[in-house]
Order: C-alpha cells, then structure tokens, then sequence
C-alpha cells in the first residue's frame, strides 16, 4: 500500500502509544525507505503550554471526528506495517503550518 504526503492515516503502537491512534505522514515521497515513514502523531489532548502543535478542525477533507493537534515535536519514523487505514488528508495551509513548525525546531536560531 502507498501513502501519500499530508495524508492522516491509523497506526497501531508507535513510541508514544499502545492502541491505534491517527498520524500525519510527513515523509517526502522521494526518499521511500520501504520499511518505514516518517510520521506525527495526533493528539485530542489540549495543552496549550506546548506551542510545538498544530490545531486541526474537524472536516471531510481530514475525516477527523473531533479537534486534534498534530504533534510535530514527537516527529518519528515507524514501521510501514504498523499502518492502518486512511483516514484522510491536511489541507494545504494546514500542512505549511506543520511544515514550517518542523523546520523551525530543527533550525538553530541565528540571533545572539
């Protein structure tokens, strides 16, 4: 089966959980490993001390059945076959914000 970039899928376990829980994948379609994606798990818990999430509204584009928040500081590769069913997609402005929330806690400040 094939994934697609900004598209929420199930996945079962993981680093951060024991049961199916949805996920984003982020990984660039160019670099396909084969046995494992890159992911972001999704999270209903509201923590609005953490400014490493992005808000996610419920719609028919993602499938989503309430509020969630993609959590791009726990980023993670998983196994391929850990991978369920689709659920559904990001929208484009929904993914820029992920994106450019990945990119900046991997890109060291340059102010002093």
């Amino acid at each position: 089966m094939s994934w697609e970039y900004g598209e929420i899928v199930t996945a079962l376990g993981g680093t951060y959980a024991t049961k199916p829980r949805p996920v984003l994948i982020l990984q660039n379609p160019l670099f396909e490993t084969g046995d494992s994606i890159i992911v972001a798990p999704l999270t209903s818990v509201r923590n609005d001390q953490n400014q490493t999430r992005v808000a996610i509204t419920p719609n028919k584009l993602n499938g989503l059945d309430r509020d969630c928040f993609v959590e791009v500081d726990k980023i993670s590769a998983i196994k391929t076959s850990a991978l369920g069913t689709s659920i559904g997609h990001l929208d484009e402005v929904e993914l820029r914000e992920v994106t450019a929330l990945a990119v900046s806690l991997i890109t060291p400040s340059v102010a002093k």
